[in-house]
């Protein structure tokens, strides 16, 4: 009773470099539909339905966790899928691979723009269908759009970008990419319009308030977009907006709380309580401290976040994915060991059942897939639970969590640390000497450390080993470290640890050029950026001894990115290859 409508989106045809989706040429189909406001709500939940298809949903995990050191492939497992995960976490990636396609992403883009493009005629349709509608509606559409193209950026750099809905098999799709700076402006102006007309998140007591793009929502994506611009750009402006725009969510999470009993508090923070977080966020779902998910429905029968983390098919099969060895509970490695070892999470993100995974060894993801909502950590447990009970593969339910108040926390403390990094603020921030006090600490760090400290204290046993503001964090190296590993610890296996290595990396490099695709740089003989090597290290740390060998392979800029799928290449004229990546099947790999 709390999810999507289904869609007729499923019919539809996806074609074309850019995948998009078309509408049969017979045009009494198209004008006999946009009637009535109804008509424009089922497009608009249709285009949310299609974000949580399973081959879009795949992705999410593929690309933001499996090129990461959280996840290796089950090599127990055969077939092209999972060759093509193997050559993705050895960087074998080839231009065939499936991950390659952007298809699905296109696909939730040309949704988007066919409700932006038809739904205002629909206000001379139908009288009950007020401009209000009508700009809300456009308003999650903009911002739903933008989320798509910035998944498309983070992986593939330089992308096609468009506006205009396909709908006829005559219409060319034939585009060009785009550089990224001008694909993110574009998403930035989308995200500030659609944030004038957004509904608020407090209009719903339902699951819309965090499964539709409500005010919140763009805020943190717009936060989220700066963070990163401001990390590959170097740019203090782009940080201030990031830090702004995290205050505007958290000030509105705060403004929303309604006490319960029981939850974790600290300076006005309400957050669920730790020994009660997994439940009350990856089971119960559309918890408070949510901002936004994407619905699930048994229904749907959505089963890739149960098949690539729980099992591919009902009964005991084994997942696609395991978490990597830092994740082994006990281990030197043990994400959840520094900077105490009392800490929640690590007893409620994996199970405690080592595997073998090929040539690594793993243990099983706990997050996401069990439903075991009666689970709490005792005081004196010594190791995660022992797997007993998950959802069923075909009865899959359980939301995708896109972005939530702990996260945003995080990029606040990310920002704030990249601000004290540049060492200098822009015209409308704060002042230079304000950075450097006497003590020589910025006071952008010691901020940054009680964000970190509030999101890390409410997951620990005792309060006793709440972090503690130390000449240990107030350098802005430790605390770029303190950042980045907590967001490990708090988001772990929810696709964001891929980007949070990205943004690492940028900061640390200097001579890229955003401005032009990475094709019209090798075109003009541009040396391509080198890879920041404390970043690789970090990636290769779950690949034991072919870390290096892996590592080397991804070495410049355009490694870091996916190919354009050569099917693409070949229909599309107007798209070039990612430079570096070639079609030739005789490569050597590392297995």
């Amino acid at each position: 009773m709390k999810k999507y409508i289904s869609m007729i989106v499923a019919s539809l045809m996806a074609v074309s470099c850019v995948d998009t989706i078309i509408l049969p040429d017979d045009m009494t189909v198209d004008e006999d539909f946009w009637k009535k406001k109804g008509d424009v709500e089922l497009m608009v939940n249709g285009a949310y339905v299609s974000m949580i298809d399973d081959n879009v949903m795949a992705r999410l995990l593929v690309w933001g966790g499996l090129r990461s050191d959280e996840l290796l492939p089950n090599t127990s497992l055969t077939g092209t899928l999972m060759e093509d995960l193997r050559d993705i976490n050895l960087a074998n990636i080839q231009t065939d691979n499936q991950f390659a396609s952007w298809a699905s992403i296109y696909t939730v883009i040309n949704n988007c723009n066919i409700v932006l493009e038809r739904a205002a005629a629909v206000m001379d349709e139908d009288p009950s269908y007020t401009n209000g509608d009508y700009l809300a509606h456009c308003s999650q559409m903009l911002a739903l759009r933008s989320l798509c193209y910035f998944y498309l950026v983070r992986n593939f750099r330089d992308v096609p970008y468009t506006s205009t809905a396909y709908m006829l098999s005559s219409q060319d799709p034939n585009i060009p990419q785009s550089a990224p700076s001008e694909v993110l402006q574009h998403c930035i102006d989308d995200l500030l319009e659609a944030e004038k007309n957004a509904v608020s998140a407090t209009a719903y007591t339902d699951w819309r308030k965090v499964g539709y793009f409500t005010r919140d929502a763009i805020q943190a994506l717009l936060a989220d977009i700066y963070l990163w611009r401001g990390s590959v750009m170097h740019s203090a402006a782009d940080y201030e907006q990031a830090v702004a725009y995290c205050n505007k969510v958290i000030a509105s999470k705060q403004s929303q709380h309604h006490m319960t009993g029981g939850e974790f508090e600290e300076k006005d923070y309400w957050l669920a309580d730790g020994r009660t977080t997994f439940r009350d966020v990856f089971v119960y779902q559309n918890a408070e401290e949510s901002i936004l998910e994407l619905q699930v429905n048994t229904n749907d029968r959505k089963q890739a976040l149960c098949q690539y983390y729980n099992r591919v098919a009902s009964g005991n099969a084994a997942p696609y994915f395991y978490a990597s060895n830092i994740f082994k509970y006990g281990s030197e490695s043990q994400v959840f060991k520094e900077p105490v070892v009392t800490d929640w999470r690590g007893l409620m993100s994996t199970y405690n059942e080592d595997k073998t995974v090929g040539d690594f060894t793993g243990v099983e993801i706990r997050k996401y897939v069990s439903d075991n909502r009666n689970y709490m950590p005792s005081t004196t447990e010594a190791s995660p639970e022992t797997k007993t009970r998950a959802y069923n593969a075909t009865g899959y339910h359980q939301n995708y969590i896109v972005y939530r108040l702990t996260d945003v926390m995080l990029m606040k403390a990310e920002a704030l640390t990249g601000l004290a990094m540049l060492g200098t603020g822009s015209d409308e921030g704060v002042a230079v000497e304000d950075f450097v006090p006497a003590n020589g600490v910025s006071p952008y760090l010691e901020e940054a450390f009680n964000m970190v400290r509030i999101v890390n204290a409410r997951s620990l046993e005792n309060e006793s080993d709440s972090l503690k503001w130390t000449a240990k964090y107030q350098t802005t190296a430790a605390m770029e470290e303190l950042v980045l590993n907590e967001r490990l610890r708090e988001l772990c296996f929810e696709g964001k640890r891929w980007y949070d290595l990205l943004r690492y990396n940028y900061r640390h490099v200097k001579g890229v050029d955003y401005t032009t695709t990475l094709a019209d740089q090798d075109e003009r003989g541009v040396a391509f950026v080198s890879t920041y090597k404390a970043m690789l290290d970090q990636m290769k740390r779950k690949l034991s001894g072919m870390g290096d060998a892996v590592a080397s392979k991804m070495s410049t800029e355009p490694r870091l990115y996916l190919p354009v799928s050569e099917t693409d290449v070949k229909i599309c004229p107007a798209l070039k290859q990612m430079p570096t990546y070639s079609s030739d099947k005789t490569i050597s790999k590392d297995y």
